[in-house]
């Protein structure tokens, strides 16, 4: 009996500690433009095993190219996030160096972190799900909400930071691109349960005490996004100054990661919070809601990781890092902490609700 396709997925995933100790010590991998062919051409060769391995499945999910794809470029990113921090040596230093030097920063290590070890987990539970004929719609939902930010934070800001572009950006594109397929192709997949629905469409928000308190949180997540958003484009309001410079500073620090994550919540994660709000004030058809939760929660998880990380890396320069005052540290901790964690109850209340229907659903037929 061969391999599976999901086996063989797996094996793919554990290549990259061999293949960049390899080309490491290979003295042409030291330009700009052969580092970019050569990214190419691993990928493609991925897919080439990939699709080899696969094809022989009755009905193969295209689901696990995608992973071939993904799960081994988040083992290359778990070793870059170790170099970087001085834990290993010698495997890709050459990349770090003329393929994509800003993964070095604070920031891009933490964004290899949570791909290394975060992402590559649910790679794995998608893979389970697939040999295993089950659904992996929430696990799918949550990935590709947090690649997709991630991708939306490091490409621009990379662009905007300080090191430049070189070539080698351009092997991040299907990383945005693939996954905003994914989540389009899972979001059109009806649900069977048909979504959330609050405890009761008809009682007043007020008798509804947890979806209260997330319609309070989200009306202070605008907020919060709003403020914060402003002070990323510059705004020099007193109070702005005041908080940026007494709690964030990292938001202004040159190499704009920060500043883009800032954006990214204020342009797209604000109208998701309104929308959730008045949603969950007004219920009507909310099909919708659970599905977008699993993104946004996945978002949020990814996106407040790095910016709480890259706020505290002991490589960010002093005049960045979160003062030391105890008030300054608790204002941060106690703001970030929440907009990291209540996206993921309100993900698993939603989702938990939906359960809850589906299995009432099955009892009446």
């Amino acid at each position: 009996m061969g391999l599976t396709g999901p086996v063989v997925v797996f094996l793919m995933s554990l290549v990259p500690f061999p293949l960049c100790f390899m080309l490491n010590a290979q003295p042409w991998t030291r330009d700009p433009g052969v580092i970019l062919a050569l990214g190419v051409g691993v990928l493609a060769a991925i897919l080439l095993v990939s699709y080899i391995a696969v094809r022989r499945e009755t009905k193969p999910d295209p689901i696990l190219y995608v992973m071939s794809l993904f799960m081994f470029s988040s083992m290359v990113d778990l070793i870059i996030a170790l170099e970087s921090d001085g834990i290993l040596g010698e495997f890709m230093t050459f990349y770090l160096k003329e393929g994509e030097p800003y993964l070095w920063t604070p920031y891009g290590t933490m964004i290899n972190y949570w791909d290394g070890v975060v992402h590559y987990g649910l790679c794995l539970w998608i893979l389970y799900c697939v040999a295993h004929r089950r659904n992996y719609r929430t696990a799918g939902l949550y990935w590709a909400g947090s690649i997709i930010n991630s991708l939306l934070v490091l490409v621009p800001g990379s662009v905007l930071g300080t090191f430049g572009v070189k070539p080698a950006i351009l092997l991040n594109l299907p990383y945005l691109f693939v996954p905003l397929w994914i989540a389009f192709r899972l979001l059109r997949q009806q649900r069977p349960d048909g979504g959330f629905e609050p405890t009761s469409k008809l009682t007043s928000i007020w008798q509804r005490p947890v979806d209260a308190i997330f319609v309070l949180y989200f009306l202070g997540a605008v907020g919060v996004d709003l403020f914060r958003g402003f002070i990323a484009l510059g705004c020099k309001e007193p109070l702005m100054d005041e908080y940026l410079w007494d709690h964030e500073p990292n938001i202004l620090n040159p190499l704009a990661y920060s500043k883009v994550q800032m954006l990214v919540y204020m342009f797209y994660f604000v109208p998701y919070y309104a929308a959730a709000a008045y949603s969950l004030l007004y219920p009507g058809t909310l099909a919708w809601l659970s599905d977008w939760a699993l993104l946004v929660a996945g978002a949020a998880a990814q996106g407040q990781f790095s910016h709480i990380g890259g706020s505290l890396h002991p490589r960010t320069p002093p005049e960045f890092l979160v003062p030391t005052r105890p008030h300054s540290r608790q204002v941060f901790w106690l703001l970030n902490l929440a907009l990291l964690l209540v996206p993921q109850a309100f993900a698993c209340w939603t989702n938990m609700a939906t359960a809850k229907r589906k299995r009432n659903l099955g009892k009446n037929k």
